[in-house]
């Protein structure tokens, strides 16, 4: 077992697990703060620890919080705002079947 710490100082994120089929990252965004459109090859699940973030993609806005988390596809577009002082946990993985 490993076990990965994230630092609460950080400006904007850090990787916690970066390897070749999953990196683990965490982002911490101030109210307000956003990330612009993108998209990433891998299967992607969002997981907010603290405040709350629009997250979007090109059909549809939803809110996520602590509790509420989102899964995308690979090569899905999507973007966020945080409307609050926000931290997430970002999963992103190479699923094989």
């Amino acid at each position: 077992m490993k076990v990965y710490t994230g630092r609460t100082d950080i400006k904007l994120f850090e990787h916690l697990i970066d390897e070749p089929n999953q990196t683990v990252t965490h982002l911490v965004l101030k109210a307000g703060q956003a990330v612009p459109e993108h998209k990433v090859s891998q299967t992607v699940i969002v997981v907010p620890i603290k405040g709350r973030i629009d997250f979007s993609n090109r059909e549809e806005s939803q809110e996520i919080y602590p509790g509420r988390i989102v899964q995308m596809i690979p090569d899905e577009w999507h973007a966020l705002k945080a409307l609050e002082d926000s931290e997430l946990m970002v999963v992103k993985s190479t699923l094989t079947a």
